[in-house]
């Protein structure tokens, strides 16, 4: 009886919780986006960037659009120095952290890669025009 209030008590605090419901696996997320329709949201980072850190904290963390991504997007958080498979041809970039939207139905770019995240307003424009 125990264990399954505690899997009640974690299934509910993750989905009332403001976190990005990330996926690190490519291929999981493509799969799932394809299964869900849903398109995707790569954020390609270097943990070696002290910005890709600051980025995720900072914006990707209790924000008022998590909910949006999170029911809109299928998220995939990248880490080059962790050799995580994916189209690095479609999606190359030097510059990080990088974010790129691309379609569940072909991997196409929905918009232009964000390669700064200046400001939250910035942000939320290009995703709220996608």
């Amino acid at each position: 009886m125990y264990k399954i209030l505690l899997i009640l008590i974690l299934l509910l605090s993750n989905l009332f919780s403001n976190n990005i419901s990330w996926y690190h696996s490519y291929d999981k997320a493509l799969e799932i986006a394809q299964k869900e329709k849903k398109n995707m949201m790569l954020f390609i980072a270097s943990s070696k960037d002290k910005n890709s850190n600051e980025i995720l904290r900072k914006h990707f963390q209790n924000q008022d659009y998590i909910n949006y991504l999170n029911t809109n997007f299928i998220s995939v958080l990248i880490t080059v120095e962790h050799k995580t498979l994916y189209p690095i041809e479609l999606f190359y970039t030097t510059n990080f952290p990088s974010i790129f939207f691309a379609s569940y139905k072909d991997e196409s770019f929905l918009t232009h890669p964000i390669y700064k995240f200046n400001s939250k307003e910035e942000f939320l424009n290009t995703l709220y025009s996608i």
